[in-house]
């Protein structure tokens, strides 16, 4: 009766043998879509930050006074040179508007952008 038994867990184990590769197989589209939409999803994030913070900074060399083509040039310090700055006046505001351009690997969104606001110091009517 001893033998019978072992034959029997014997042969189930021959049965159950490659399972775990098969259900690996199964598995593994799943897990590597998975880390693209991560990847994908990091990238953008990171990406709309940097956009927030040159936007901020360069809202804050115009509220210091400082001309138009430095403030460009710190907004592209902190995104990038390849980076789109656009300042627009507004009443006694400036408005700056920071562009991205994303990576072609995601499809769905093409840029981020960012804005921010200042105030001009004195009596400027508009951005230097």
């Amino acid at each position: 009766m001893a033998c019978g038994r072992s034959r029997q867990r014997h042969r189930s184990h021959e049965l159950d043998e490659g399972t775990a590769t098969a259900e690996f197989a199964v598995v593994l589209p799943a897990i590597v879509l998975l880390l693209v939409v991560l990847t994908g999803a990091a990238a953008i994030g990171f990406s709309q930050l940097r956009a927030f913070d040159a936007a901020r900074s360069a809202a804050r060399e115009i509220a210091r006074g400082e001309p138009q083509a430095a403030v460009i040039a710190e907004a592209k310090k902190h995104a990038g040179s390849s980076a789109n700055v656009a300042v627009r006046a507004d009443g006694g505001y400036s408005v700056v508007t920071v562009t991205i351009r994303l990576p072609a690997a995601i499809f769905f969104l093409d840029t981020v952008d960012a804005n921010a606001t200042a105030r001009y110091e004195g009596d400027r009517s508009g951005p230097s």
